[in-house]
């Protein structure tokens, strides 16, 4: 399933949403891409790409997001600035790991994501990678 909403005309800022991943469990990653609208002449674009892990009501536990920069020209297409950041809305995960990186048009983040028990025990695991990618026109994915 996937959304498409325009979060304000004034900035131009259009939000794509959609389900990357299901677990056994009824916990999802939910991915959302932050695009601002390109106008014709314009050849840089910044954009975010989150992946949250939500529990089964919905209930958002932790996310990271990839920012990244890019320019284009209708040919070619570069990112030349990435950066990631984290979000733990939950005493029960840890993240760690987190580091950004880029590679030709494409702006990656990653991060390890660990679920522990009272006792200390790792109940889950979770490595995520964040990938935004930008097309020749300028398009965000």
């Amino acid at each position: 399933m996937m959304s498409i909403s325009n979060v304000n005309a004034l900035d131009n800022i259009n939000l794509y949403t959609y389900i990357e991943e299901q677990f056994q469990d009824g916990s999802y990653i939910e991915v959302t891409i932050e695009q601002s609208n390109a106008f014709a002449r314009s050849s840089t674009i910044t954009g975010k790409k989150t992946a949250s892990y939500k529990g089964s009501s919905g209930t958002v536990y932790w996310s990271v997001t990839v920012t990244g920069t890019f320019t284009y020209n209708g040919k070619t297409a570069s990112c030349t600035k990435s950066s990631v950041s984290t979000k733990n809305n939950s005493v029960s995960w840890k993240l760690s790991n987190a580091k950004s990186s880029k590679s030709g048009a494409t702006a990656l983040a990653s991060v390890t994501a660990k679920q522990y028990h009272q006792d200390g025990n790792v109940l889950k695991t979770i490595n995520r990678t964040v990938k935004l990618t930008c097309t020749t026109s300028g398009k965000l994915s």
